[in-house]
This record gives structure tokens, C-alpha cells and sequence, in this order.
């Protein structure tokens, strides 16, 4: 039966938002969403982060001191600061601390003036001194503070846990929904804590909240400050409190109970741990400790004083399940349920490890980068505002464009001196990928400059330069005045040496450049790149090593492709005979000498997404030609030859424009290579930011987890 889920905004969890911030809670009423934030990112909390967003828990955002700009678990933004994280995500709810005892106070106390009203601290051992500190914030903000040494708080009934609780706290169920009434549960100690719930889920108890208080000796929130807190909330039906021996806290809650009974309207349960402890020694938590020759925080003294208030104290958790059923008398959810329930999840196989990107979705005949299908990027964004969009997972403003355009330009005009030295190559990988290893001038911009995007934009420029270099194209660009082209325009000067290209011409080349930027992790360009980033490779070095992997097989077809157009195009003009009949000639000798027509099939796709936009940039530029005309052939006429079905792919498109743009052959690589130097980048960020370094990168288990389907404006 599949469970219907439950609205964020009607359980106890809002209940206790509401309480201390209501315009917060109007806020998660209108969004029906709870959102948290988790401060320290060392081993435990990176683990616990993952854990929790499995339960399904909305983990918003996380604070680690100078690992600002970083993403942890592919989705989780980090910030340097609190105020930081709460200035970007205004409506946190619950933050969880996870920090060293000696850190935990100044993190604890930021956290608590930022105003969110729920702060669970798991660090323990934090000196009293600093609780006292903390404490005094809390009750300044009055913020529901939960710990310190709490194993933290869960919530069944919206799926949402915050701390190192175990996934096994049952809900209620009635007819196919999952429902906000149950049992409240609280407790001082963690492993008593889940033992409990489910025990009592295992009698059809269903839990609306299970809560740690917190084991040291001094906490932020008592049971006398939340018992009566959770029993005004209309679905607790029971209260059951976990104590153990030391402190005053349940001889308080009975004080609270006999004096201001009104306060308490709903059953109290109370299991006592310690019953046989000796005087003086500490049990577990610091807490957890009888002062000798006291007459409070025995095991008889807490009995006695909750006896009588009027609640009903057991030992052992077998009674404790007699006495709550005895009080509700009623279940919550099918028991056999909960037993199949905790089998499948017991007897389930480890899920696969998977790791995610959230820049591009590669799927059959289909690209999607950052949300959008690349084929409507080409169609209306340029390569800057794609480089933002790859980087930063929205498009850039008019401002921000601007700004990266007067980078771009500036790195082309910049010196770059020590190539002399570098042997000439036809390749012009090796070529790109040389001169990005001896850039003086780049490694220093990228060591100075922490803006990403701002140093892919540089890095293009560079590129620009690079290009004009090996095309003899060096004195051309740099003969224009910079206030007369566009980025763009020095593009294609760079490339071609054309002075005189035209508007069409350059929004052509721009697109078919852009049309190259990513193709998800797969390729082997980007695995070289992401290899070397794991190491943490420097900047420079990580995009060389990408580039020199694109070579004839992998990026470098377009060239071979052009050629091949060109050929069939010359032999139809030499022989007078239809481009069809000359493409069938020339595709059937290359076959019987045992040749490969370049730019046909793809091992993903049958019909590339980004030829038909193209075809159509070329056709509105008035440049869909000859060469062209037989790219759009060229697959059922190998279907003639051969029988086979194999789809042109973006260099067999690319090299059929290129051609007819009367552009050398060998710039239809240096297009891919160009273009795919902005994703390469981008994978490099996402790499550093967001993985540990030197990991076991398994390539076939990447997961796209970014941004769902939207459309380009």
C-alpha cells in the first residue's frame, strides 16, 4: 500500500517552531517545507548530513570555517559563517552542531543569534563553563536548544530527523496515510532512546517525536521545560520520559507537576535507568552520576517524587509497553506491517554507492545542462552566458556578462612570451594543452583570482590567444582596437584571420563552439580531468591533461568529416553528377578499401540533440551549402551502402558548416576543443568542491542530481 506523505506544516516539529519563531512558521505553512543546516563537516557530520537527507530530511545548507564556496554531497552549499548560511537561506528552521567540545560554544552561540529556533548540539563534553555561556544565549533568543551530547531529534510523521539517530521510528498509518498522532518520547540517553521506540512500535505504538535531551550535565532544554511543550500539542496523546540516575531533572518535572498541574493534561510514562548504580559513579553520561549523601538523583528519589505527581515509573521497557498500551488502548498501525517493514529493511542488500554532478544529464538524444537542453542554450544563449550557466547553475545578468567579456578580452591582449620555445605540432591538443602547462601569466590569475567563473573566462581568452598563435592569426588579433569587437568577434579572428566575418558568421562559429561545451563525465577528456582534479591537480594541469585526451577518436572527426563533405562536393561539381549520387560513390570506395566515414554514430545517441539547431543557425547565416546538404544525406546513404543505421553526430554537423563557411578543416577540432574547455573547467570545480580528494572515481555510477527540466528564456 503506498503511504499518502505528511504535510510538514501539521506536525509536532511545526508545532514547536511556532512556538518560539510564528513568522518563520508562516513561511513553512506557505512553502510546506522544514529546512535545516549543519555546522562542523568533519567526518561525523559529512557522514550524518548523507544519513539524514536519506531519512528526508531537507539538509539546506552547511557551516564550515574556511570552506566557504565548497558543496558537500553534490547538493549541501557550505558557508564560512552562520550569519553567512542564514543571510542565503532565511528560512532554516533547525541547525545541527557537530563540532569539537572546545569549538562548540562560539559555534553554538552563533548559530543561536541568528534566530533559528531549533539548535541540537551533539558535541559533548563541552565545559560547563561554555554551557553556561550557551544557555544564557538560549534563553535570550528563547531557542529550543536540545544537548549538548544529544544523539538528536527525529519526527516519523514528516520524515525528518536531525542528529545520528537510527532509521527506525514508526509513524502513524490509517488507511493508506501516514497520520501526526502518537506517542512523544524523551530521553537523556540516545541508546535508550531508539531501543525504546522500537519497542513500542513493535506493540503498534506509533511516535509523533522522539527527542534527546541531551546526557551531560548540564542541557539546554530539561523535561520540565518540554514535557508540558510537547503535551499542548493536540496529536501527543502520551508523554513518556527516559531518565536515569543524577541531576534533578525529573524530581523538577514532579515539582512542575504537583504545582502547576494544568500545564500537564495528557499521561506521563516514566522509565528509570540505574536502579543498582553505586554512589559516585558515572554511568555512561556525565550526567548519569548519584552525588554521594544526596538525597536527589537517586534511582528511589526520582521514583518517589514522580510517584507523586502521578506518574506511573517502571524499569524495564517490557513494562513500560503494558502500561502505555493500558493507557492508550489503541494502535496506530498494522503490526505485521512494521515487522515486514523492519525485515525488508534489515534483510536489504547495501544500496549501491553512487556519487552525483549537477551539470549535465546526458541521456539517449538528449543533453540536459543545469536543467535546460542544450540545444535551446544554442539556440539563444551565447558561450560567456553558457560558461556561467555551467559554473553557476543559473545564467548570469547583463552586468556579470559584461564583466567576464572585459576578462575574456583582456587575457587575449595580455603577453604571452615563453612559447617560443614550444615545437610546432599539426595536433592541436597537444598544441593547447602545452601552452595552458607554461602560462605564466594564467597559473598566476588562477592562484590570485577565487571568482570561478571569472577564471574560465580568463582561461578562454588565454585560449584565444593560443589559437591566433598557431594560426599565424597573432598580429590580426592583436591589430584591432578592443573597442570595436566583441569577444565573440576576437574569437573568430583568432581562429580564422577573417576581418570582415560578419554578424551571422561569428553567431555561427559561437554556436557551433558552444554546441561542444559538455558531455556529461563520460567522455574521455572529462575523466582525465576529473582524474587529476581528484589528486587536486593544479587548475591549469587538470584542463591540459582533458584537452590532450581529445584526439582523432574522441572530439577530432570533425576535421576528417569536412574533408570527406568537401571531397564529395568537388567530385559532384568535377563529374556534374547529383551531391546524392557523388556521396554514394565516395561512401561506397571508403568502404570497400576498408575506411571509416567520419562524424556518423554516437554511443549514446541515435539522433544528436544539437544537429538540427545548428543545421538551422547555418541555414538562417546562409551558410547550409553543399557541405551540408550531404551531412543531412550522408546516413541514409551509408543505409544504401551498407545497411546500417548510423546517425551524424555534432562533428560530422560541425565539419559540414565549417566547410561551407570556407574555414580550414583542421579549426572544426579546434572548435571542439575550445567549446569543451568550459565544461572541462566546470568539472574540475565540481570535483574540488564537492568530492574528497583522491577517491575511488567510478565513472559508471555517476548520478545526475541537479536541477529538474526548465525552459531558456
Amino acid at each position: 500500500m503506498s503511504i499518502d506523505k505528511f504535510k510538514a506544516n501539521q506536525g509536532l516539529l511545526y508545532y514547536l517552531i511556532k512556538q518560539v519563531r510564528p513568522e518563520l512558521a508562516e513561511s513553512i505553512s506557505e512553502s510546506k517545507n522544514i529546512e535545516t543546516m549543519i555546522v562542523g563537516l568533519g567526518r561525523q557530520g559529512t557522514r550524518h548530513a548523507q544519513l539524514m537527507m536519506e531519512y528526508g530530511t531537507d539538509v539546506t545548507c552547511g557551516v564550515a570555517p574556511g570552506k566557504g564556496g565548497r558543496i558537500v554531497h553534490e547538493t549541501i552549499p557550505v558557508y564560512n559563517s552562520a550569519k553567512e548560511a542564514i543571510t542565503e537561506h532565511p528560512n532554516i528552521a533547525i541547525a545541527s552542531i557537530w563540532r569539537h567540545y572546545s569549538t562548540a560554544k562560539d559555534a553554538t552561540i552563533e548559530v543561536i543569534r541568528t534566530g533559528i529556533p531549533i539548535v541540537v548540539l551533539i558535541s559533548e563534553f563541552i565545559p560547563l563553563k561554555d554551557v553556561r555561556d550557551i544557555l544564557v544565549e538560549a534563553r535570550k533568543y528563547k531557542t529550543i536548544l536540545f544537548g549538548g551530547n544529544t544523539p538528536g531529534i527525529i519526527f516519523p510523521p514528516e520524515g525528518i530527523k536531525v542528529g545520528m539517530l537510527p532509521d527506525i521510528f514508526q509513524a502513524e498509518q490509517k488507511e493508506g496515510k501516514i497520520g501526526p498522532k502518537g506517542v512523544t518520547i524523551l530521553s537523556r540517553s540516545g541508546a535508550i532512546l531508539y531501543h525504546l521506540s522500537d519497542a513500542l512500535a513493535s506493540a503498534g505504538i506509533a511516535q509523533n517525536g522522539v527527542l534527546g535531551v541531551g546526557g551531560d550535565g548540564a542541557i539546554g532544554s530539561r523535561f520540565v521545560d518540554l514535557v508540558s511543550l510537547v503535551m499542548n500539542y493536540e496529536n501527543t496523546d502520551l508523554v513518556v520520559i527516559a531518565g536515569e540516575i543524577g541531576g534533578m531533572q525529573e524530581e523538577l518535572l514532579a515539582q512542575d507537576m504537583l504545582s502547576q498541574p494544568e500545564k500537564y493534561p495528557k499521561p506521563l510514562v516514566a522509565l528509570i535507568s540505574g536502579a543498582n548504580a553505586p554512589e559516585g559513579k558515572t554511568m555512561g553520561h556525565a550526567g548519569a552520576v548519584v552525588a554521594p549523601g544526596q538525597s536527589y538523583g537517586t534511582y528511589s528519589s526520582k521514583k518517589e517524587a514522580l510517584e507523586k505527581a502521578g506518574v506511573v515509573v517502571v524499569n524495564h521497557q517490557r513494562d513500560l509497553i503494558e502500561t502505555v498500551k493500558s493507557k492508550l488502548n489503541r494502535t496506530y498501525f498494522e503490526i505485521e506491517d512494521y515487522y515486514k517493514k523492519m525485515s525488508e529493511k534489515w534483510n536489504a542488500k547495501p544500496p549501491e554507492k553512487t556519487w552525483g554532478t549537477l551539470i549535465t544529464n546526458v541521456m539517449p538524444n538528449n543533453i540536459i545542462i543545469r536543467g535546460y537542453h542544450l540545444q535551446e542554450i544554442i539556440a539563444k544563449k551565447g558561450l560567456l552566458e553558457t560558461l556561467y550557466l555551467l559554473l553557476q547553475g543559473e545564467f548570469a545578468d547583463t552586468e556579470e556578462i559584461i564583466e567576464l567579456e572585459k576578462i575574456a578580452k583582456n587575457a587575449i591582449r595580455e603577453e604571452f612570451s615563453n612559447y617560443d620555445g614550444v615545437p610546432k605540432s599539426p595536433d592541436v591538443s597537444k598544441m593547447l594543452g602545452t601552452f595552458l602547462q607554461i602560462d605564466k601569466r594564467l597559473s598566476n590569475y588562477v592562484s590570485s583570482v577565487p571568482d570561478e567563473p571569472k577564471v574560465v573566462a580568463y582561461t578562454l581568452g588565454r585560449m584565444v590567444k593560443y589559437l591566433a598563435i598557431i594560426q599565424d592569426n597573432l598580429e590580426a588579433i592583436t591589430s584591432v582596437k578592443d573597442t570595436d569587437v566583441s569577444f565573440a568577434d576576437l574569437i573568430y579572428l583568432g581562429l580564422v584571420g577573417e576581418t570582415q566575418q560578419g554578424t551571422l558568421k561569428v553567431r555561427l562559429l559561437e554556436a557551433m563552439i558552444t554546441a561542444c561545451v559538455d558531455h556529461g563525465i563520460t567522455p574521455p577528456s572529462a575523466q582525465a580531468t576529473l582524474v587529476l582534479s581528484s589528486t587536486r591537480a593544479p587548475y591549469e594541469i587538470a584542463l591540459s591533461a582533458g584537452i590532450q585526451a581529445i584526439t582523432d577518436v574522441h572530439g577530432g572527426a570533425g576535421q576528417k568529416a569536412a574533408e570527406f563533405f568537401l571531397s564529395v562536393v568537388n567530385k559532384s561539381k568535377e563529374k556534374n553528377i547529383p551531391l546524392e549520387e557523388s556521396t554514394f560513390e565516395m561512401m561506397n570506395s571508403a568502404i570497400k578499401a576498408g575506411k571509416r566515414i567520419e562524424g556518423l554514430g554516437h554511443r549514446i545517441h541515435t539522433k544528436d540533440p544539437r544537429k538540427d539547431v545548428l543545421w538551422q543557425l547555418a541555414e538562417e547565416a546562409g551558410y547550409a551549402k553543399d557541405c551540408v546538404k550531404v551531412s543531412k544525406m550522408v546516413s541514409d546513404v551509408l543505409f544504401r551502402v551498407r545497411g546500417m543505421n548510423l546517425p551524424i553526430n555534432v562533428d560530422g554537423v560541425i565539419g559540414a558548416i565549417t566547410a561551407d563557411m570556407d574555414i580550414d578543416p583542421k579549426l572544426a577540432k579546434a572548435i571542439f576543443v575550445f567549446g569543451r574547455t568550459v565544461g572541462l573547467a566546470a568539472h574540475y570545480y565540481e570535483e574540488i568542491n564537492t568530492q574528497p580528494q583522491m577517491r575511488r572515481l567510478a565513472f559508471d555510477k555517476a548520478i545526475y542530481k541537479g536541477h529538474s527540466i526548465r525552459n531558456v528564456e
